[in-house]
């Protein structure tokens, strides 16, 4: 049954990779600055065992200005599933979590859902339209930041090499 006052979304995006790729990228937060652009840095927190509490500085908020956050997050690896939770709202958010699924489609590609379930201060349907619209816009950029880096990492597999040599110069040690 639904909360009266709560909204759900859902926004997905198709990757060519492999879904064990995407979500290790999204599991792993110590690449969030490199993976998503918006994330400043991520520092870890002191957290129950099976859960990660973690916070983020990152420049998403109005005007691009520098905002920090908390979240709580359960990284599920065997379902390829991150659920997370804001510890702490601005209004007029009153509380915010969601999830990371990602799904195989086949050995090189797989879907990115991004799931929200928000519920706003008060019962005004337009705050949460509002609301809504931020977090539609967050989702999409996160999820092209995603598929952009993610894509470009694994494709970089393929063209990235390494080798040894040995050169004799004459000198003393």
């Amino acid at each position: 049954m639904k909360q009266a006052g709560v909204r759900q979304t859902a926004h997905e995006i198709t990757v060519a990779a492999p879904a064990a790729t995407v979500h290790r990228l999204i599991a792993d937060v110590d690449n969030w600055p490199s993976t998503f652009p918006a994330t400043v840095h991520v520092s870890h927190e002191e957290a129950p065992e099976g859960e990660q509490r973690l916070r983020v500085w990152d420049t998403a908020g109005a005007g691009g200005a520098v905002r920090t956050w908390r979240l709580r997050r359960i990284v599920q690896d065997a379902d390829l599933r991150v659920n997370f939770e804001l510890l702490a709202t601005e209004a007029p958010v009153a509380s915010m979590g969601g999830a990371w699924l990602v799904e195989p489609l086949d050995e090189n590609s797989s879907r990115v859902r991004l799931f929200h379930e928000f519920r706003a201060e008060g019962e005004d349907p337009a705050t949460l339209d509002r609301i809504g619209e931020r977090v539609a816009r967050e989702a999409e950029a996160e999820l092209a930041a995603l598929k952009r880096n993610v894509e470009f990492a694994h494709g970089a597999e393929d063209v990235t090499f390494s080798f040894e040599d040995t050169v004799t110069i004459d000198g003393s040690a």
